[in-house]
């Protein structure tokens, strides 16, 4: 270390660094907005709020927050003032009432984004209806859809970043006007400026986006708003903002919510959605003949008096792959996920609190891997006919809350139907409410083979063995945690001819596996910063921490002097020790271990050592 560091006195070097900690912080997950930069009085803006993790994923171990909506400007005032987010992510339909522009700011648990948003009301406004030209058509600014458009086979209708696309609609009925997509289109938003389909009069829907086309179409950073007064058809026998027909269809980044009907129709296609959020519609989507990759993407709130399903899932041809992964369905009066003689993989997903079934399942090949399924009425329920049967692989899920976990079920007199459960390394614990059961059964319990699991009741007659009837020692069931807390039963009991757990252990039961408490691990004292070492930079992490709201993963390792608190002092302490001549910090310093004086700090993650 060079002298003229040494000669800086520790209280300038304290200043120095309290100077710069506002740019430095920043491990705990942060808010998020995907919404428009501009506005028109008296038009819903969709504000889709978010937590994300610092690698860009949904904090999704946050069960439910509720996040405030604020406007700031003279003679302006907003609709809805909050946001629920269920797992990280969901959105409030807002109205703005007043003019001008404004800032518009999202707050949660002390954190605050804003948003500048100008006010459109001077934007000049093109009228568009009838054919468009086989040429290539842009759109930016403000549209006005005032008839049925119609985008030719050889045609590309593209639509700019911060598009207002205005189409008027009607109160009732099947006439709102639709955009019909012969060609091709192409939304092209960012996050920053997405585009916008919503209808001109908020009380009158518009129609649908109707593709029938061999081009592929992608809607990307794109929300539709206040659709579905189209034709109806399907399963809600209800319009459908998205009607896909024989085409491709790729959604990234995009919102579809508070629809009339259903969220979308589609048969004989190909579609692909990625981080897309569904909400407050009659149905989800509903897919026939049509191949689905839906990954990191929300269903919410699917509400009215028949069959509102998160999505429901027709079979498919032959190759056509549907997969569900990272997915979050939530909310609804029906079935979360329901099929319909489909091959379907659902993995990664997490399921809950629908007042029918969290997965209802209906012949063919399931494999569901890695899912929470949580607080529906039944978890997962299959049924099927006397000639086609079932096959359904349930692999390190946890199915708890629901008042029957997982289920066989004989709905039309199908007396000789073979329903072959294979679960493994699953927790299924049931919840409360008349008929409460782990696993139920109308037919012969041999088809179930259940094998190194977590059960409530044991099924009498089941193959497989090795499963376990105690608790599973959840972290905090009733705060929703359902990791595995140190101790459980379930840590290293899963099959031993599974692949093992990320950290080399045995397979673990359960959908996640369990990560070790850091005092286990071992830490090391005043390594704050998480790079394997201590130098300045645990200095001013901890400052962050305490004057700038940084998170901190181990407060054990940020107590530089050991006195059992995270105060300035162990920023100092380390800064005397580091350029002043000061003491070394407390065991453990030299290599990682427990901590010697235990104290109340915890430690969730400690930081690397060396």
């Amino acid at each position: 270390m060079g002298g003229h560091i040494q000669k800086i006195s520790i209280g300038t070097l304290v200043f120095s660094l309290l100077l710069s900690t506002q740019a430095r912080c920043g491990e705990e997950p942060r808010l998020a907005l995907l919404a428009r930069d501009s506005y028109l009085p008296g038009i819903p803006v969709l504000l889709r709020v978010e937590l994300r993790e610092t690698d860009g994923s949904l904090h999704r171990d946050r069960w439910n927050a509720t996040a405030r909506i604020r406007v700031e400007g003279e003679g302006v005032s907003i609709s809805p003032s909050e946001v629920l987010l269920r797992n990280g992510i969901g959105s409030a339909l807002a109205t703005i009432e007043g003019s001008g522009d404004l800032r518009l700011v999202i707050s949660l648990d002390g954190e605050e984004l804003s948003r500048e948003l100008l006010d459109l009301s001077d934007e000049p406004r093109r009228e568009v209806s009838g054919e468009l030209g086989e040429e290539e058509t842009e759109w930016s600014g403000v549209i006005h859809v005032t008839g049925n458009v119609t985008v030719p086979e050889d045609g590309i209708l593209r639509i700019l970043p911060g598009t207002l696309v205005l189409l008027d609609g009607v109160e009732s009925g099947t006439d709102g006007t639709d955009i019909n997509i012969e060609g091709k289109l192409e939304s092209l938003g960012t996050r920053q400026r997405p585009v916008t389909l919503t209808a001109s009069n908020p009380a009158e829907a518009w129609g649908e986006l109707d593709h029938d086309g061999e081009e592929l179409s992608t809607y990307r950073y794109t929300v539709l708003t206040r659709a579905g007064n189209a034709p109806e058809g399907g399963h809600t026998d209800s319009g459908a903002a998205i009607n896909a027909d024989d085409t491709l269809i790729t959604l990234e980044h995009s919102s579809i919510s508070d629809i009339s009907g259903k969220i979308m129709d589609a048969e004989d296609s190909e579609l692909v959605m990625r981080d897309c959020l569904l909400q407050r519609s009659v149905m989800g989507p509903e897919v026939e003949g049509t191949a689905l990759i839906f990954e990191d993407s929300a269903i919410f709130d699917m509400r009215g008096d028949d069959d509102n399903d998160g999505i429901y899932l027709h079979d498919q041809h032959t190759g056509q792959e549907i997969r569900l992964s990272g997915c979050i369905v939530a909310g609804g009066d029906d079935d979360a996920i329901d099929t319909l003689g489909s091959d379907v993989t659902i993995e990664d997903c997490i399921v809950r609190d629908f007042a029918d079934k969290g997965i209802s399942l209906f012949h063919d090949d399931i494999t569901i891997s890695r899912c929470l399924v949580v607080g529906n009425d039944i978890g997962i329920s299959c049924k099927t006919h006397d000639d086609e049967g079932a096959s359904v692989t349930i692999d390190h899920v946890t199915v708890a809350g629901n008042r029957i976990g997982i289920e066989s079920r004989n709905r039309d007199d199908e007396d000789d139907a073979e329903i072959n459960y294979r679960i493994s390394n699953s927790i299924i614990r049931p919840g409360e409410g008349e008929g409460a059961a782990s696993i139920r059964t109308d037919y012969e319990p041999g088809f179930f083979t259940i094998g190194y699991c977590n059960l409530a009741q044991a099924l009498e007659g089941a193959d497989g063995g090795n499963n376990l009837f105690t608790e599973p020692g959840f972290a905090d069931e009733n705060g929703h945690d359902f990791r595995l807390s140190a101790g459980s039963l379930c840590i290293d009991a899963g099959d031993p001819e599974s692949p093992p757990d990320p950290d080399g252990s045995r397979s673990d039961i359960g959908y996640i596996p369990y990560a070790l408490a850091p005092l286990e691990q071992g830490f090391l004292r005043g390594e704050a910063s998480g790079d394997g070492s201590i130098d300045i930079t645990d200095a001013v992490k901890i400052l962050s921490y305490l004057f700038a709201g940084a998170g901190i993963t181990c407060a054990s390792s940020a107590d530089g002097n050991d006195d059992g608190t995270v105060d300035i002092t162990d920023a100092i302490y380390l800064l005397t020790w580091l350029f002043a001549g000061g003491d070394r910090p407390p065991p453990p310093t030299d290599t990682c271990g427990p901590d010697p004086t235990p104290d109340e700090l915890d430690c969730s993650e400690p930081p690397a050592c060396p």
